[in-house]
């Protein structure tokens, strides 16, 4: 027989269906995409705040982006999160970079 795992929520009360743990996943669906033929003097803009983002780029070494008024150095096989910061619409990306962005929901 498998292993039993047991849940337990941050208020250490086990979870069961009377006591349930209520969870969501984001940042799991691509809703816009862009490239850096889409930037602006090396700024993306999409049409809604970004709450969860996906970076490619071409670069063989970890590049800087700016998200949300965050720093976020990202590596040129991609990267995929969530992210905090200030809301914004907004992504700065590196001259001359070729890249693609995704905002996720």
């Amino acid at each position: 027989m498998g292993n039993r795992v047991q849940l337990i929520d941050n208020n250490l009360d086990s979870i069961s269906s009377s006591n349930p743990l209520y969870v969501s996943i984001a940042g799991s669906k691509l809703e816009e995409q862009k490239t850096n033929a889409d930037a602006v003097t090396n700024v993306i803009t999409f049409s809604a705040n970004i709450s969860a983002i996906e970076i490619f780029h071409d670069s063989a070494t970890w590049q800087t982006f700016t998200i949300n008024g965050l720093s976020v150095i990202v590596p040129g096989g991609g990267y995929r999160t969530a992210i905090g910061g200030t809301p914004a619409a907004t992504v700065t990306i590196p001259a001359g970079l070729s890249c693609i962005v995704g905002r996720l929901v």
